[in-house]
């Protein structure tokens, strides 16, 4: 699980503080993620 929320801090989608006794405590920085992915591939794409 550290590797996967490390990866989401990498894309800033969550912040990682540290806490009392050096707990790391995953922080969210944003409400909503959008994504936009197209459902068909193109030509160009392959």
């Amino acid at each position: 699980m550290s590797r996967t929320l490390r990866t989401m801090e990498g894309y800033g989608l969550i912040r990682l503080e540290r806490g009392e006794r050096g707990r790391i405590t995953p922080k969210i920085i944003h409400d909503m993620v959008a994504l936009d992915l197209p459902l068909t591939v193109t030509h160009e794409a392959r």
